[in-house]
């Protein structure tokens, strides 16, 4: 036989369950709206997000001209920040620093012969 209490444990029990579905539902809502305000606020400053990937809208077209030059710049970078893009000017005097702070020690790059190579 049930009592009154099986009732309201069952009562409990359901409520506690339909909240937890309620706040679920609010929560993706709420997530659902901030993302759909993010989007459409990056999209009036150009950049269109979508399930297919990000696009984004430029006042200027870039031509051959424009991107071969950009290109340049970037490998031109990239040899003065690497090691082997120094002249052969650089190269003496930095291991002529090198030489002056060390003391004796000998390094296996100079290419002068009082310096004995391993």
């Amino acid at each position: 036989m049930t009592t009154w209490l099986d009732y309201l444990s069952l009562v409990v029990t359901l409520s506690i369950i339909s909240a937890l579905v309620y706040g679920g539902y609010v929560a993706m809502k709420a997530i659902s709206g901030a993302v759909q305000s993010t989007k459409d606020s990056l999209k009036t400053k150009g950049v269109d997000v979508s399930k297919n990937g990000v696009s984004v809208k430029t006042n200027k077209r870039y031509d051959r001209e424009d991107y071969l030059d950009a290109t340049q710049r970037g490998f031109i970078k990239a040899m003065k920040a690497s090691s082997g893009g120094n002249q052969a000017g650089q190269e003496l005097e930095r291991d002529s620093s090198v030489k002056s702070k060390s003391k004796g020690h000998h390094h296996l790059r100079s290419r002068r012969p009082d310096v004995v190579e391993k």
